[in-house]
This record gives C-alpha cells, sequence and structure tokens, in this order.
C-alpha cells in the first residue's frame, strides 16, 4: 500500500501543479487587463485636461490624478509605459496648439494590481514547492519500486477518481469565468458597433494610413457610397464630389469642427484625432435647415419692407384719389382729361396690388390639395395648353394661395409670349415641383430682379406678380428658384 499510496500522493501533487499554474496565467491575464484599463482612463484624463487648456476652463490640481504635468518645448503625442524598480511609470505625451506639448506621469497601481501580484506571489511559491515535492516524492517511489517487486492493484481508484472529478470541474469554472470575460467584452464591441450603424450622423474613422476603417450606413446614405467601395481607400477617392469636404478633414490636425459648402450641400463636421491610430470624422447635412433659416430672414425683410410700404403707399393712394377728383371735373380738353384719369386708374392699380403684397399673410390653412387641378384651371383661363402627369399632385397646403401662386405664374408665362406649360412633380421629402413653358426666357441680367417689387420687362406692367408670388411660397416655409433652360 506504500507504493499506490505515494502514487496517489504524486498525481494529486501533479494536479495541484496544473491547476496552481492555470490560476497563475489567469490572474497574470487579469492585471494585464487592469493595467491597460488605467492606460485607457490616464489618456482619457490627459486629453481633458488638454482640452480645458485650449478652452480655458478652470484647471484641477495638477496632482489630484497624475504625479506629474510638465510641459515640452515641441508638440509630441504618444503612450509609454516603463519598469523602475518594482513600479510601472506611464508616460503620456499630448500636444498643445501653439506647437508645444505637455507630459503627464503616473505610476500605475490601483488595490486590484496588488491583489494580482500577492496572488501571483503565492501561486509562484506553491509552484515551486510543488515542484520540489514532486521531485522527491518521485526518487522515493523509484528507490521503492527497486526494493521491491511490484504490488497488486491498488483498491483506492475511487477516491482518485472523485478528486480527478473534483480538479476538473475547478479547470471548468476557471475556464467559464475566462470565457464570460470574453463574452462581456464581446459584447461591448457590438453594441459600439449597433450605436455607429444607427446614429444619423455620418461616422467616418480614416486611419494612420489614412485609409477608410469605418463608413456607417449615414455617410453611405449621405455620400451614395456602399461601405465595400469606400474600405480601405482614400478620403480623397471616396469623396471626390466633395474635395472642399476632403480637403478640410485631412488638413485638420487637432479636433476642430466647421461648417463647408459643398456644391449644393452645408455640412457640418467634426475632426477628432485618436492618439495615434487615425482620427474620427462626423459629418452632418445641415442644409435644409440653413435653407429654412434663410426663408425665415426673407420672410422677415419682407414684413419689414410691407410695413414701411404700406404707409407711403396709403399717402399716394389719397392723394391720387385728389387728383382723380380734379380731373374728372376737366371738360374743357376731354381728351387730356382721359389721358390723366387712365393714368391715375394704373397707378391706382398698382398701389392696390402694392398694399396687397404688403399685407402679412394672417391665416394658413393646410389641407390635401390637388396641385394639377389648380395648374389647368389658370392655364384654361389663359388659354394655354399644359402638359401635366396622369396621376394627382397631392400636397398639403393652403389651397387658396396656391391658386394666387399658379395663376401669377401662368400669367406671366402668357404676358411672356409663352404658349403652352410643361408640368413636372416629385413628392419626395421634401416636395418640388417644376413648371416649364416654352416662351423666350428672361435677359441674364434680370434674374435676380423678377423677384423685386415694381420691377416689369413690359412697359404697362405692374411688377407685383412674381413678387407676390415669392412672399407667398416663402410664407408657405418654400422657396422658388429660376433655372433657365440651355
Amino acid at each position: 500500500m506504500k507504493r499506490s499510496f505515494l502514487i496517489l500522493v504524486i498525481v494529486v501533487q501533479i494536479l495541484g501543479l496544473f491547476v496552481f499554474e492555470n490560476m497563475r496565467v489567469l490572474f497574470k491575464s487579469l492585471e494585464k487587463n487592469e493595467i491597460a484599463a488605467i492606460i485607457a482612463q490616464s489618456d482619457l484624463q490627459a486629453e481633458l485636461y488638454v482640452q480645458k487648456i485650449l478652452l480655458r476652463l478652470p484647471q484641477p490640481g495638477r496632482e489630484k490624478y497624475f504625479d506629474q504635468v510638465l510641459s515640452l518645448p515641441r508638440a509630441e503625442n504618444s503612450r509609454q509605459v516603463t519598469l523602475a524598480g518594482q513600479e510601472r511609470l506611464l508616460q503620456i505625451r499630448k500636444p498643445l496648439g501653439d506647437g508645444s506639448g505637455l507630459l503627464f506621469k503616473k505610476t500605475i497601481r490601483s488595490r486590484q494590481l496588488e491583489q494580482f501580484a500577492a496572488l501571483k506571489k503565492l501561486l509562484s511559491g506553491l509552484i515551486f514547492f510543488l515542484g520540489i515535492f514532486i521531485s522527491a516524492s518521485g526518487i522515493y517511489l523509484v528507490v521503492l519500486l527497486r526494493k521491491k517487486g511490484p504490488e497488486k492493484s491498488l483498491g483506492a481508484g475511487s477516491p482518485l477518481q472523485d478528486y480527478l472529478v473534483e480538479m476538473k470541474s475547478t479547470q471548468l469554472e476557471l475556464q467559464n469565468l475566462v470565457a464570460e470575460q470574453n463574452r462581456t467584452s464581446s459584447q461591448t464591441e457590438e453594441l459600439n458597433k449597433s450605436i455607429i450603424n444607427t446614429i444619423h450622423l455620418g461616422v467616418i474613422f480614416i486611419s494612420a494610413g489614412a485609409k477608410i476603417e469605418i463608413f456607417n450606413p449615414a455617410a453611405q446614405k449621405l455620400f451614395k457610397r456602399s461601405f465595400s467601395s469606400a474600405k480601405n481607400n482614400s478620403l480623397a477617392t471616396v469623396l471626390q464630389e466633395h474635395p472642399k469636404l476632403s480637403a478640410f478633414i485631412q488638413a485638420a490636425e487637432k479636433k476642430f469642427s466647421a461648417e463647408i459648402e459643398s456644391g449644393s450641400f452645408i455640412f457640418y463636421v467634426d475632426v477628432v484625432p485618436v492618439s495615434d491610430s487615425g482620427r474620427l470624422v462626423l459629418v452632418r447635412d445641415v442644409s435644409a435647415e440653413r435653407k429654412k433659416e434663410k426663408i425665415l430672414r426673407q420672410n422677415a425683410d419682407l414684413i419689414m419692407l410691407g410695413e414701411m410700404a404700406a404707409a407711403l403707399a396709403h399717402e399716394i393712394r389719397n392723394s391720387l384719389g385728389v387728383i382723380l377728383g380734379y380731373s374728372k371735373a376737366m371738360r374743357t380738353e376731354p381728351e387730356k382729361s382721359r389721358k390723366i384719369v387712365r393714368e391715375i386708374n394704373f397707378l391706382s392699380e398698382m398701389m392696390e396690388s402694392f398694399l396687397q403684397f404688403a399685407r402679412p399673410v394672417k391665416k394658413i390653412s393646410r389641407k390635401k390639395t390637388d396641385v394639377s387641378k389648380l395648374i389647368a384651371t389658370a392655364a384654361a383661363a389663359q388659354e394655354m395648353a399644359v402638359d401635366l402627369p396622369q396621376n394627382p399632385l397631392l400636397l398639403k397646403s393652403d389651397p387658396l394661395l396656391l391658386n394666387v401662386i399658379f395663376s401669377n405664374l401662368v400669367l406671366n408665362a402668357k404676358q411672356a409670349g409663352a404658349r403652352s406649360l410643361q408640368v413636372e412633380f416629385s413628392d419626395a421629402a421634401p416636395a418640388s415641383l417644376t413648371l416649364a413653358d416654352d416662351g423666350p426666357g428672361i435677359a441674364a441680367a434680370n434674374t435676380e430682379k423678377i423677384w423685386l417689387p415694381f420691377f416689369s420687362s413690359r412697359d404697362k406692367g405692374t411688377g407685383m406678380g412674381l413678387a407676390t408670388v415669392k412672399k407667398l411660397v416663402s410664407a408657405l416655409n418654400g422657396d422658388i428658384q429660376l433655372i433657365e433652360d440651355g
């Protein structure tokens, strides 16, 4: 039984050695993760410290988090961990905007690291002594085997088997713990991907090698490029239709935000450098917002113009009334009297149009309106042919104001010499309508003037039709533009 018992002891020692070694490897992995977390936290604290300096915010005491914060004569951006005896020293260098930099020094220590170090030391000692015991037991067993012949099979197989099962269970628990940590890390990564893929901002990550690594669905929709066509390509290649935007992003060496006009788009861009690994770019299309702000400013200008003009028109209309009264009393020269009356009537009509223009639009209704019927009615009134889409042009807006708008547009086209109209409509947000005529067009010098009150290319035109159209379209939170064909 002596040899059998000795063999059992050796087996138990070997199993213990295996368990202790696995535990030591596990604690070493946990220690590595803890150090990485401290480095990441320190980098974030250093970045916040730099941003407060750039924004001239009050700074906390320099000894609150870091051991030392030193000034550097030139800008650097790096992280370095060195060993000083038993201590790990973290050095983080961050650039400032003026070409200088800061050096942050911190000794990496925490309660968890101390516990991990103590456990590793304890396990190393146990492994060392177990190794000595195993060696001694092995030597003793060899001596016994030389002195005695082989023994019969021992009956202690059942306790040994139970102990092996228990050791296996302990090993499985350790493996499950490691797997749980890996699963948590994987879930965090999946959460980050989900946020990037669902956010309405265009998110682009450019590596240190100037290649695109992240190009989320919002960016794909904004720039009409798929992820496969953007990945591992340069920013200039992917944004070749927006060279100003690409140049701005590539030139930004520090955190910066700006609005960039590129063709018909206006982008709000945030560029955030990410240590030495690259830069993160957030892009938002603010074209519609800026267009709406422009319309609101135009409405405010029209209201102010209306208030000023209403008083002037009122006084002129009173004077015209007096002149008209006296001219009707003239009987000696009827031809001159008729000319005076005709001119005064024209001025009165113009003043009435201007007063109507100056009055603000007080009430706007929102009803589902068939725009095609309004255009067809306006064209029929002017005896003009019109080519309309087959499907109804439904728009939720004010039918009365739309009727005034299309009546003035059709009348203006008729007076300019057009004989037919063609209509195109898109109900995509925002809805748009194109009204084209076969007239001679408008001189290039007049394209900006046609929306102004009193401007007319005809001798007897009041010049208020298109000005009224512009005002009513703005009141409906819309916009109208002149597009010359060819």
